[in-house]
């Protein structure tokens, strides 16, 4: 059986389970993951870092109307501003998101304006991949056995960043993900398929094995 997507998800994605087959994990992104890693949190806090650095400096070297006034206090509510609209982003994304493991298959429902669906068969999974973020928040990507290409922009932000020629659908920026390796570890793992941290390029299959 290959594996299947749909551009028009079922509203409840229990639907898109086959009869008889248990739901041995159900999740959803992390907010905190999502706004840090993927919509760019983190570079808005890095501008207002630098920006609080340089205005501080500036205190000293001219008067304080025009320092704060004009020089600190625009710049730095509008990024304020824009930090607002991408945790407003990324919370729509994480509410709209669903990740399932089943006894044979992982489910992928992604999309806000337009529901995307993916239903990855175990067998058509080549490697599972596993990506620490920090802390207990991480992503598992999976590379499949087919040909047939996954729309990357379609099933952002669960996707393996970077793999737009081949790729790899994702549970992107999930709390306590060691967990959900070990669920996919008794699961998927007992065939022939490995899972690897890219960041070490070793197989820590064994390691996840010992959590179980």
């Amino acid at each position: 059986m290959e594996y299947k997507t749909k551009f028009e998800a079922p509203k409840n994605i229990l639907d898109a389970i086959p009869n008889g087959e248990s739901i041995l994990w159900k999740g959803r992104p992390s907010l905190w993951g999502f706004s840090w890693n993927l919509f760019g949190l983190k570079w808005i806090t890095l501008y207002l870092s630098m920006l609080s650095i340089v205005s501080v400096a500036r205190f000293f070297a001219s008067d304080f109307y025009t320092a704060f006034y004009v020089d600190f206090l625009p710049f730095f509510l509008s990024g304020i501003f824009a930090s607002i609209i991408l945790i407003g982003l990324a919370a729509t994304q994480t509410y709209s998101t669903v990740y399932i493991i089943t006894e044979n298959r992982v489910i992928i429902k992604t999309g806000a304006a337009l529901s995307f669906l993916i239903s990855m068969p175990f067998k058509k999974i080549k490697e599972v991949n596993l990506q620490k973020r920090g802390a207990s928040i991480g992503t598992i990507s999976f590379e499949l056995l087919s040909e047939k290409r996954v729309p990357y922009i379609s099933c952002w932000p669960s996707v393996r960043p970077w793999k737009f020629k081949r790729t790899q659908p994702a549970f992107s920026c999930i709390g306590s993900v060691d967990e959900v390796a070990t669920i996919l570890r008794k699961t998927a793992m007992t065939g022939n398929i490995s899972l690897y941290d890219p960041r070490q390029n070793l197989e820590i299959g064994s390691e996840i094995e010992q959590k179980v």
